[in-house]
């Protein structure tokens, strides 16, 4: 019998697992291997012949010492299919491992772990807060939109800032979900709804957003005006000139500012006439600085002779000491 019919062959792939499975301390090697993240199939491979009880050790001993991938294969081998129990164990936790939980948690796609994060934004500690906006973050989108617009209409559960975060995390796909469910809100919720269309939306939100500058409310108003103005197009551009005019001088400020910022030369008849109304000397500088940089009209501006001569005066002032 020849020696090559005596040795059977094995491909490497098969050589290095049975080498593993010969190991007495597979976890000693995949914690060796997660920590030099250079072996990727090696650490993965590992981690799949742990024990549970090793997976879940390793867990609460390298956490922090790992990158956001190797977090995420370690939390999903862990408790993907155990997510429950530290969810279970969480009100044990000290406050470091609540945390430690909560980020892990953010890597388990689930809708009951969707709907625990959700209950612990509405911690009094900021850490557990902020670290379960965080796994929201991380969530699927699909199963996270639905609990945190529902969180917009209990203010005084919920902290309006760790929601927009979240929610602005989950960008664009949220434009038309919001269309759809604006209405429906009270007015800290239209508030945050209003930013996101801003962030996110074009042009085709502004019938969405114009209701809204006629709200009573200030701050309602005030953002609407700061989403219009971070939209593109020359739409913005009347709706903006209209704004001018307003009783509060500080939309007036703000309707000037998103002129000068988009350059939209087609309101500066609108801007020159608002300027001469104007009695608030800082909306009135504002309106003669935009005038002064976008104005295209080759024709003499009287009005801002003296401005310009004032101007020149203070800088050569403030030059000279």
């Amino acid at each position: 019998m020849t020696a090559y019919n005596t040795i059977p062959f094995r491909s490497r792939k098969y050589q290095r697992q049975q080498e593993l499975q010969k190991q007495t301390d597979i976890a000693r090697i995949a914690n060796q291997w997660i920590m030099r993240r250079d072996q990727l199939p090696e650490y993965r491979f590992a981690i799949e012949l742990m024990s549970q009880a090793d997976r879940e050790e390793m867990f609460w001993t390298t956490w922090d010492m790992l990158d956001s991938f190797a977090q995420r294969d370690l939390a999903r081998a862990a408790f993907g299919d155990y997510w429950f129990k530290l969810i279970a164990d969480y009100g044990d936790f000290a406050p470091q491992q609540k945390v430690q939980a909560l980020e892990a948690l953010g890597y388990i796609h689930n809708q009951n772990v969707v709907n625990f994060l959700v209950q612990e934004l509405r911690r009094d500690d900021e850490s557990l807060r902020l670290a379960a906006a965080g796994a929201l973050k991380q969530q699927d989108p699909v199963l996270v939109i639905e609990p945190m617009l529902e969180a917009l209409n209990k203010p005084e559960h919920y902290l309006a800032s760790r929601i927009y975060d979240v929610l602005e995390a989950l960008g664009p796909k949220l434009v038309p979900v919001i269309l759809n469910r604006i209405h429906q809100c009270n007015t800290g919720g239209q508030i945050i709804m209003v930013q996101l269309l801003g962030t996110f939306g074009d042009e085709s939100v502004i019938p969405t957003l114009l209701p809204y500058l006629e709200s009573n409310n200030y701050m309602l108003k005030k953002m609407t005006v700061e989403a219009l103005s971070k939209l593109q197009g020359q739409d913005i551009c009347p709706i903006l000139t209209n704004l001018l005019t307003d009783d509060n001088w500080q939309i007036r400020l703000m309707a000037a500012e998103a002129i000068g910022r988009g350059h939209f030369t087609g309101a500066c008849p609108a801007l020159r006439e608002a300027y001469v109304r104007e009695p608030d000397n800082l909306v009135k500088e504002l309106m003669a600085d935009i005038l002064h940089t976008i104005d295209t009209n080759n024709q003499a501006i009287p009005y801002l002779w003296t401005w310009q001569r004032s101007k020149q005066i203070n800088e050569r002032t403030c030059s000279t000491t």
